[in-house]
C-alpha cells in the first residue's frame, strides 16, 4: 500500500511542474530512489499517476486524479458565468480553502495542493473544463458549416468522456491541431497542457479498448508525439502505458454540498471568459459517488514481435532500413497466421495452405485443423491473420493486400461486387470502393443503386438489404490469393505491377530528382510559361494574393499509376479522350508530405464537404479551395492538382461512387460536381484519378498606403 503522504507530494511536485515531468526528473524532485519511486506509482495505481514509456522515449508521469466537477451544478451555472473581477455579488463562494471544500481535497490526497496546481491538475483530468465540443460535428450527418472558423472543438464527444468505441473512428481525436489548439489557447490552457490532456485522453481511449478485448496483450492505439517541437504534428509513435486504465471515479457534487470550479468557456460570447479564470466555489458538503479501481496494477509487458498487426511491405519485397526499429512486422510473405497461447503468438504450420483456404468465400472453417474463420479460432484459442496494408492505401505497391467483396445469391454462391451478376446487372460498388468505405468506417452502413433497385449494405454485420423487399443477404470480405512462388515472382521482376504500363515521366520534369520511391519537390522558375499558366489560374480568383514559390511534385509511381488509369478510362470509352482538369485543393485534416507520397485519400483526410458524395472535393477556382487551407504562419500552401474528370454528372450527399449513365448499364460517370452546365466544384472517388502536381505557397498581398 502507497504511502499517501508521498503520494501526496508527487502530486503536489508534478503540478506545480505544470502536470508532467520526466521519470528521471522527478526522482530528483522527491528524493526517493528509481526502485522506491516506480514501486510507489505502481502502488498507486492509475487513478493517481500515469506513467508513460517508449521505444527510445524517456519515461514520463503524469498527474491524474478521480476529483471531477458536477455536471448538474455546472450546467445550473452556465447561463450566468461569474467573473471574479465583475461579479463580487456572485451567490457562490470562491473559496478554495472553506471547510467543505477542505473535505473534499483531503478525500482525494489533494489537500496540500495550492489554487494553481489544483487548475492544472484539473483541466488535463475533467472534460467540462475543456471548451465545448461541436454538436454539428458530432450529429450523424457530421456537417458543421463552420468548419475551420468554428468557436467549438470538433473532437469525437465520445473520446472527450472517454467512451469511444471505433477503431479508426471517422471524428477526430486530436487536441493538438490548428483548429483545437486555438480554441484551447483562448481559454487559458497552453500547447505543454494540450499535450497533457492528449496522453491522458490517449490512455484512457487504451484502457477502454483492453477492458472490452481481454486477450489484448498490447495497446493497438498510437499514443501522439509530445515534445514541444511536435505538439501540431499529427503523426504518431507508439507508446506503451505502464499501468491498466482504471474507471475514473467522480465527486458527484450536489445542490447542498459543491466543490465547484467555473470553466473558461462558460460564456463562448464572453472574451473575458475565455482567459484562463478557473475559480474555485463552494456553499455546502460533498458526497463521493464513483468506482474505485479494483483492476491489478501490474505493468503491461512490452512485447518487441507484436508491435503492430501489419507486415512491413519494404522487408516482403526486399529489405527494411529500419530494421528492428521497424514499427510494422517483418515476415517473408504478406500474410502470417498465428494462435495465441495465452501468453504470446505462434506461427501456424501450413501457412500457405490456410491461407488460401481463408481466401475462398466458401470456406468458413477448415475441419480437420479445427480452425473457424468465423470466430478466428483454432479450437479453443484465438486465431489472428497479419497482412500487409490494404491495396485501395497503397495502390503503387504489388504485395499489398488485395480485399474482395462479395455477396452470396440465392443459389448460395459468392458473387464479387462490381462484377456481372443477376439479372446481367452490374452488382455494383466495385471491391475497391467498398474497402475505401470500410476503412473509413468499419461500422457504418452505406446506400447503393443496382438498376432499379437500392440496396443497404452493413459493414459491422456485413448483411445487404434490399430497401423494397427487405430481402437479406450475406456478405463477406476476403483477401485475393498470393502463393509464395508468385511473391517470389513479383521480388524477381520488381517492385511493380506489370499490368500498369512503364509510362515515362513528363519530359519538363527535372530527371535528376525522379525518385524510385516516394517524391521530390522541384521548384518551378518564375518566369517559365509553366509557372505562368499557374499564376494565371491562380490569379483569376484570388488578386489580393501573391505566389511566393510553386513546387513541382514529381512522383514517377503515383504519375505512372495515373497515367494507367487514363488508359483504361480511355478504353472504357470505347477510345474517346478522357477529359483531364488543373484543379485546386485545399487541405488542414493531412499534411502536404502524405498527399505527395501517397495521393490524395478522403478516408483519412479531413473532407473538405460531403454535399456531392463521399470523395475527394476539388474546385476550379482557388478562392473557394482557400477556405479550406492551412496557414503555416505568414504563408499559406494549396494544391493543384490533375484530374480525370471525365464524364460527370451531378452529385449527391449519399453517393459512394458515381450514378450509372444508363438505368440497366454497365457503365458509369467517371465523377460528380455541382452543376453540370458550369461546374465548380468536382468530387472524385478514385484516387488514381488524381495526380497531386503542384503545391503552391503564397501570401496576402500588403496593401499600399496612399496618401492624398
Amino acid at each position: 500500500m502507497c504511502d499517501p503522504v508521498v503520494c501526496s507530494y508527487i502530486t503536489e511536485t508534478l503540478c506545480a511542474k505544470g502536470g508532467r515531468l520526466g521519470l528521471a526528473e522527478l526522482q530528483q524532485h522527491v528524493g526517493l530512489s528509481a526502485q522506491q519511486l516506480r514501486e510507489t506509482l505502481q502502488a498507486a495505481g492509475p487513478e493517481r499517476f500515469l506513467l508513460l514509456t517508449g521505444s527510445g522515449e524517456a519515461p514520463e508521469v503524469l498527474a491524474l486524479t478521480a476529483v471531477r466537477v458536477c455536471p448538474d451544478l455546472l450546467q445550473t451555472f452556465l447561463p450566468h458565468p461569474c467573473d471574479l473581477h465583475l461579479a463580487l455579488n456572485c451567490k457562490y463562494s470562491h473559496d478554495i480553502t472553506s471547510a467543505e471544500n477542505r473535505k473534499v481535497l483531503k478525500t482525494h490526497d489533494l489537500s496540500g495542493l495550492r489554487e494553481s496546481e489544483l487548475r492544472i491538475l484539473l483541466i488535463q483530468n475533467d472534460p467540462f473544463l475543456l471548451p465545448d465540443v461541436c454538436q454539428l460535428y458530432n450529429n450523424r450527418a457530421n456537417r458543421c458549416m463552420e468548419p475551420y472558423s468554428c468557436s467549438k472543438l470538433h473532437i469525437c464527444r465520445h473520446f472527450l468522456h472517454g467512451g469511444c468505441k471505433f477503431f479508426p473512428c471517422k471524428r477526430s481525436h486530436n487536441f493538438l491541431d490548428s483548429c483545437a489548439l486555438r480554441l484551447l489557447k483562448n481559454g487559458g490552457i497552453d500547447e505543454k497542457m494540450a499535450s497533457n490532456i492528449q496522453s491522458i485522453y490517449d490512455h484512457k481511449h487504451v484502457g477502454l479498448h483492453k477492458k472490452e478485448n481481454p486477450y489484448l496483450h498490447r495497446p493497438f492505439y498510437k499514443l501522439r508525439e509530445t515534445s514541444e517541437e511536435n505538439l501540431t504534428n499529427k503523426s504518431s509513435e507508439e507508446q506503451k502505458p505502464s499501468f491498466e486504465t482504471a474507471e475514473v471515479s467522480t465527486v458527484h457534487v450536489q445542490t447542498s454540498e459543491v466543490l465547484f470550479i467555473q470553466p473558461s468557456h462558460a460564456d463562448p460570447s464572453s472574451n473575458k471568459t475565455r482567459q484562463s479564470k478557473l475559480h474555485l466555489l463552494t456553499d455546502t458538503r460533498s458526497k463521493v459517488e464513483g468506482k474505485k479501481d479494483d483492476s491489478s496494477v501490474n505493468s503491461l509487458k512490452d512485447n518487441k514481435e507484436d508491435k503492430c498487426d501489419e507486415i512491413c511491405l519494404f522487408y516482403v519485397w526486399k529489405y527494411c532500413k529500419h530494421n528492428e526499429q521497424c514499427k510494422s512486422v517483418h515476415y517473408h510473405l504478406p500474410y502470417r497466421w498465428q494462435v495465441y497461447n495465452g501468453i504470446t503468438w505462434n506461427d501456424l504450420s501450413m501457412m500457405e495452405e490456410i491461407e488460401k483456404a481463408y481466401c475462398d468465400p466458401k470456406n468458413s472453417r477448415i475441419a480437420d485443423k479445427s480452425i473457424n474463420f468465423q470466430t478466428m479460432t483454432c479450437s479453443s484459442s484465438l486465431l489472428r491473420r497479419l497482412s500487409t496494408p490494404s491495396s485501395v492505401v497503397n495502390p503503387t505497391f504489388v504485395l499489398t493486400t488485395k480485399w474482395i467483396w462479395y455477396w452470396k445469391n440465392d443459389q448460395g454462391q459468392w458473387t464479387e461486387y462490381g462484377t456481372q451478376g443477376e439479372e446481367n446487372i452490374v452488382n455494383s460498388p466495385s471491391s475497391d470502393i467498398l474497402e475505401n468505405l470500410y476503412l473509413a468506417d468499419p461500422d457504418t452502413t452505406i446506400q447503393f443503386q443496382v438498376g432499379l433497385y437500392y440496396y443497404q449494405l452493413n459493414f459491422k454485420e456485413m448483411t445487404q438489404i434490399n430497401t423494397s423487399s427487405k430481402t437479406k443477404r450475406q456478405v463477406c470480405r476476403r483477401p485475393k490469393f498470393v502463393s509464395y512462388e508468385e511473391v517470389q515472382k513479383i521480388k524477381e521482376r520488381g517492385q511493380r505491377d506489370d499490368s500498369i504500363p512503364n509510362q515515362a515521366c513528363p519530359p519538363h520534369w527535372d530527371q535528376s530528382a525522379l525518385p524510385d520511391f516516394g517524391f521530390k519537390e522541384v521548384e518551378i522558375s518564375n518566369i517559365s510559361s509553366e509557372y505562368q499558366e499557374i499564376k494565371k489560374q491562380f490569379e483569376q480568383t484570388m488578386k489580393n494574393y501573391i505566389i511566393i514559390k510553386v513546387l513541382r511534385i514529381q512522383n514517377p509511381s503515383l504519375w505512372k499509376v495515373f497515367q494507367w488509369q487514363k488508359e483504361q478510362m480511355k478504353r472504357q470509352s470505347g477510345g474517346k479522350e478522357v477529359k483531364e482538369s488543373l484543379l485546386f485543393h485545399g487541405t488542414m485534416g493531412c499534411l502536404p508530405e502524405d498527399i505527395c507520397r501517397h495521393n490524395f485519400d478522403w478516408r483519412i483526410c479531413e473532407r473538405n464537404g460531403k454535399l456531392y458524395g463521399n470523395g475527394s472535393y476539388f474546385a476550379r477556382d482557388a478562392s473557394y479551395s482557400h477556405g479550406y487551407c492551412q496557414s503555416t504562419g505568414k504563408s499559406t500552401v494549396m494544391f493543384m492538382a490533375r484530374v480525370l474528370v471525365g464524364d460527370y454528372a451531378p452529385g449527391r450527399a449519399d453517393y459512394v461512387r458515381p450514378p450509372a449513365k444508363l438505368v440497366d448499364g454497365f457503365q458509369f460517370y467517371d465523377s460528380c460536381v455541382d452543376n453540370v452546365a458550369s461546374p465548380s466544384v468536382f468530387v472524385v472517388f478514385e484516387k488514381n484519378q488524381i495526380y497531386p502536381e503542384y503545391l503552391i505557397e503564397y501570401k496576402k498581398a500588403q496593401q499600399k498606403c496612399i496618401i492624398s
